[in-house]
């Protein structure tokens, strides 16, 4: 699912695809066992993570070591195991991530 908005443009369309098949994506590697767009589960929403790293210019770099080696301490105790995901398919996913409308997490989170 596209986020809300895109797809009333012609030229939005092949970016509506794009996003829905990386969400695909995130669904067959089993990110949403621990992640949902707009709530935390295990982990923390995408879009908190959208927004966290929405002006960071290492953050595509930053969330695809996270991902392929796993990384603990960055949104509190729960670690986040490397995942079995190709470098592309990892750098596929960050940029799904980062294309969530950007949301600040609350403060107790």
């Amino acid at each position: 699912m596209a986020p809300p908005g895109l797809g009333e443009r012609e030229g939005d369309k092949h970016l509506v695809e794009v996003l829905t098949t990386t969400r695909s994506l995130a669904e067959a590697k089993g990110c949403f066992a621990c992640h949902q767009v707009d709530s935390k589960v295990l982990g923390p929403a995408f879009a908190w993570v959208s927004y966290r790293y929405q002006r960071d210019p290492k953050a595509i770099a930053t969330l695809k070591y996270a991902i392929e080696h796993g990384v603990s301490g960055v949104w509190g105790s729960m670690p986040m195991p490397a995942q079995s995901v190709t470098p592309v398919e990892a750098e596929e996913l960050v940029s799904w991530v980062l294309a969530q409308k950007p949301v600040a997490p609350p403060k107790s989170d």
